[in-house]
């Protein structure tokens, strides 16, 4: 396994072809080259690399892409949040203002993103780094961002949970006979009726994990959360619900669909199937769908078929939060953020 690592880490991370005084050029992760100070302390994020970003240094961000409550806050270092403004990688002026030494843009690498990234480019003054958001490519842009950084050492560590833990689960989930797949509906939306299809990044988590996902609806672009009838749901009947409530304490959808009458009678209601993803201090599975997905997907594969995949949750859980978010938990507090079924 160190072996592959090594390989990985050798042919990933930023190619250094010229250096020049306090500078070196690089090749990002979409072909781009470009001339990058040669130590970098100071990066304007976008949302989607931020969870990466701060498993390697919680302090380097210079603005804050999410507005976390307290709940998400207890376990992120002040240093990462406190006196960074609110901005996100459109807001080309704040950048400017703010003068990092680099923005890190991250997503699939499209025709369109990487024209994005080159227009940014151009308005900022400031090199924009692009890196691949392909969960099924974050060993390699790990890989990426530890060369970037200097950090080769902590991206060894972090590629090495996504190889243990996330690399065994699609081909053990291909496996799984089509008669046996869950079938399962993604709750969104304060009430539980907005949701993504299959094939949308916000729900690929199911399909990965395999499951399968009952929504037969548009697939919308950028945030999706297609609006569906309840009519609709009880015709899909799912097996489980999975539910998201917009990461807030209050669990509104969660809420709504363990108490309100008219889901009473879906069946995956009546079987008490219904499960709240975690989401401190990021979403599980999705919102954002960025590295946070790692864990989510180790506990949605063990979620939905106990039986092929047998990881102990307490110890995954404990590793991820200590090796991508700087935090050693408690039994208890690894107890309360797996507890998908409260009491409400």
């Amino acid at each position: 396994m160190l072996a592959g690592t090594l390989v990985v880490l050798a042919g990933c991370q930023p190619k250094n072809r010229i250096v020049r005084g306090e500078y070196r050029t690089i090749v990002d992760m979409a072909g781009r080259t470009l001339e990058i100070p040669s130590e970098i302390d100071a990066i304007f994020s976008g949302r989607h690399p931020i969870h990466a970003l701060y498993a390697f240094d919680t302090i380097i961000t210079v603005n804050n892409v999410f507005r976390y409550t307290e709940t998400e806050k207890k376990y992120l270092k002040r240093s990462f949040y406190e006196g960074k403004p609110y901005a996100l990688e459109d807001a080309s002026e704040e950048i400017i203002r703010l003068a990092p030494d680099i923005v890190l843009f991250s997503d699939f690498l499209t025709p369109d993103n990487i024209e994005r990234a080159d227009e940014l480019q151009k308005k900022v003054q400031i090199p924009v780094v692009l890196m691949d958001n392909d969960i099924l490519n974050y060993k390699q842009t790990l890989a990426f961002l530890g060369g970037l950084l200097h950090k080769e050492e902590k991206a060894a560590e972090l590629i090495n949970f996504v190889e243990t833990y996330v690399d065994p689960i699609p081909e053990k989930a291909r496996n799984i006979p089509d008669g046996k797949k869950k079938r399962i509906y993604y709750a969104e939306g304060m009430k539980g009726l907005n949701t993504d299809p299959s094939g949308s990044m916000h729900s690929l988590m199911i399909d990965l994990a395999g499951g399968v996902n009952v929504a037969q609806t548009d697939l919308l672009p950028g945030k999706g959360m297609t609006g569906v009838s309840l009519e609709q749901i009880y015709r899909w009947n799912p097996d489980l619900i999975l539910v998201w409530s917009g990461n807030f304490d209050g669990m509104d959808s969660y809420r709504e669909i363990r108490t309100s009458p008219p889901w009473r009678h879906l069946e995956a209601v009546k079987k008490n199937a219904v499960y709240q993803v975690p989401w401190r201090p990021f979403g599980w599975i999705d919102r954002p769908p960025g590295m946070n997905r790692l864990i989510g997907i180790v506990w949605l594969a063990n979620l939905l078929y106990p039986d092929v995949f047998q990881n102990d949750m307490n110890v995954v859980t404990k590793e991820f939060f200590r090796k991508f978010y700087h935090y050693d938990m408690t039994d208890g507090e690894v107890q309360e953020i797996l507890d998908t079924q409260p009491n409400i």
